[in-house]
Order: C-alpha cells, then structure tokens, then sequence
C-alpha cells in the first residue's frame, strides 16, 4: 500500500472578483491549512464566520452550480474552484469568503 502525503496550500492568496450567478462582488482569500481539515469555506460576512466543509454529504444542489451548505449557512457556485484544488493535489485549504460565491 503506498500512503501519499497530504498537500496544502505555500502561501495565503487573495482575490476580489464578482460572483458568475450572484453578480455580487467577492473577497476571497485561500489559507494554508492542516492535515486532515479538507476543503473548508468560511463565510467572514456572517456572525461567527461560520465554517462549511466541502464533502459530499454537505452538497444540497447541483443544478447550475454546486452547493454545500452546513449549519444553515451556505456557498454556491464551488465546483470550478475545487477543481483547481483538485488539479494541484490540494487536500486542505481554508477558503474565507465575504459572499455567497467564489
């Protein structure tokens, strides 16, 4: 069996842009993160800066974006940014968000 090492993110990056089906503009900032935490969004624009983890059991919609949703508290639209985790072997990230929408 060979076991590969979990990857994260060098360095913090941010970007502002406006969200493909909100219209709405979004400041984003990827985070390094540690082993075993995943994919995990953090809506900074709610009470709390409430957490949602990116896994199957948390997707609520695909029709016309992917949706998770944890706690009541939601991102949408997340399939284009996981595939470019996805791409670069990116296991464990901290995606903070002021929006709905990457």
């Amino acid at each position: 069996m060979i076991l590969q090492k979990q990857r994260t993110l060098k360095t913090e990056i941010s970007y502002t842009g406006i969200g493909l089906h909100s219209g709405r503009e979004v400041h984003a900032t990827l985070k390094p993160a540690p082993e075993d935490t995943g994919i995990v969004f953090v809506r900074t624009d709610l009470p709390g800066a409430p957490q949602i983890h990116a896994k199957a059991e948390n997707v609520t919609s695909t029709l016309r974006a992917t949706t998770v949703e944890e706690d009541g508290h939601k991102v949408f639209t997340i399939e284009h940014l996981m595939s470019a985790f996805h791409a670069h072997r990116i296991d464990n990230a901290y995606v903070e968000l002021d929006s709905e929408e990457p």
